[in-house]
């Protein structure tokens, strides 16, 4: 009968570090039996787990997913690693499009390429948002503020499929549902924090029996093709380097005759009294930097030739738009203050760090987008809300639209 391994010598056997293996016992990935005096002793089975850890860990997946997968824990392996997948094709794209950006900006001429490089990619690759708490209560606010202004009129009959891609932490998600109570809801998103966030605020509005939330790509959605009845897509294009081959892939997983609705915003269709140059300076940065990580802040004018192109029939487009006045003191808060300037606010150190704005100018032009809220001020955001359908047939007969209510 053999001893088993200490720690040492499976760290010197594996190439791992003893304080990995430490910290993977502490995760329940490899828990080894202790000697009399407490060290780690690794069995022939323990063995075999790790270096089934190690392929798993190989291949990008989190401490707890290869812990669970291990253990049998996981009730859909292939789900998971299905969606690990799209996040790994995810990934890639991001990666490309950091790759023709950076080729793209040393190619042209220039003295201070490091200044250069700074001001050209900061933002290349990433959500222009970001990921934290204040971003996702802003993301509430939005959906609370606007709700009646973008979900008029948007309803899905009972028994309808409805897939909801870049669902983020779930704000609109469950508006939606709220809104078709006979409908049931796939809702996907590649972070898995805001998967997570997601999650939790659809059980917190009782609606999990009927929403489910999971990681998926919107280029890729994790549902067969032809299972949809609906698409529901909220302020998910403006951030996509290649909007056209997302509504592609959506369109692949519609039903003959199911639906699309799009809703996205564009920034070149504010408009606020008083003027300000310094404002209007600000909002630039936060389009440049969306430009940046390959969004565009402006994509709501390009709605119907986007969905167009993508194959989509019967495209029609309305403007929706929130104006903000003294008379509204409660939509001056929620749309000026704690959605729209929260916003642009939100860019301000990737806005320094490029070197597009001086903090001077750039807190003026805050204090200004405010000042919008005040009396005699007035502040308004349009809106675009698409819809289309994927024909029944080649012909041009016009479809109709059986799973909206």
């Amino acid at each position: 009968m053999t001893r088993g391994r200490t720690v040492g010598e499976l760290a010197e056997a594996t190439g791992l570090s003893v304080r990995v293996l430490r910290h993977w016992d502490q995760r329940g990935v490899v828990s080894p039996s202790r000697t009399p005096a407490g060290h780690r002793l690794y069995d022939a089975d323990d063995v075999v787990r790790l270096h089934r850890a190690i392929t798993l860990r190989a291949l990008g997946l989190r401490l707890d997913q290869v812990a669970a997968l291990l253990d049998g824990a996981d009730p859909d392996p292939a789900a998971t690693l299905r969606a690990h997948l799209a996040g790994v094709d995810a990934d890639l794209r991001r990666r490309q499009v950091v790759r023709d950006r950076l080729a793209e900006v040393l190619d042209r001429p220039g003295d201070d390429v490091l200044s250069t490089v700074i001001r050209e990619m900061t933002m290349v690759g990433s959500y222009v948002h970001g990921y934290h708490d204040t971003e996702a209560a802003r993301l509430r606010d939005q959906a609370a503020t606007l709700a009646d202004l973008l979900h008029e009129g948007v309803a899905f009959a009972d028994g309808a499929h409805v897939l909801e891609p870049g669902c983020g932490v779930g704000a609109q998600t469950v508006v939606l549902a709220a809104r078709s109570p006979g409908a049931r809801f796939t809702s996907i998103d590649l972070e898995p924090g805001q998967v997570a966030a997601a999650r939790a605020r659809v059980a917190a509005a009782g609606l999990a029996d009927r929403v489910d939330v999971r990681a998926g790509d919107v280029h890729a959605p994790p549902v067969a093709a032809g299972s949809i009845d609906d698409v529901v897509v909220f302020f998910l294009l403006e951030h996509l380097p290649r909007p056209d081959e997302a509504l592609r892939a959506l369109r692949r997983v519609l039903r003959p005759g199911g639906t699309i609705t799009v809703v996205e915003g564009d920034h070149g269709a504010t408009a606020f009294h008083p003027d300000s140059a310094d404002a209007r300076a600000v909002i630039a940065c936060q389009e440049v930097l969306q430009r940046h990580a390959g969004g565009d802040a402006g994509i709501g004018r390009r709605l119907h030739p986007l969905l167009t192109a993508a194959g989509f029939d019967d495209v029609d487009v309305v403007p929706r738009t929130a104006h903000a006045h003294a008379g509204r003191p409660d939509l001056a808060d929620a749309l000026v203050r704690r959605t729209f300037t929260a916003m642009v606010a939100g860019v301000r150190e990737p806005a320094l760090a490029a070197g597009l704005i001086t903090p001077e100018r750039f807190d003026a032009g805050v204090r200004d987008l405010l000042r919008t809220t005040e009396p005699g001020g007035t502040f308004s955001y349009t809106f675009f809300r698409a819809t289309g359908t994927r024909a029944a047939s080649t012909t041009s007969v016009t479809p109709t639209n059986p799973s909206r209510a």
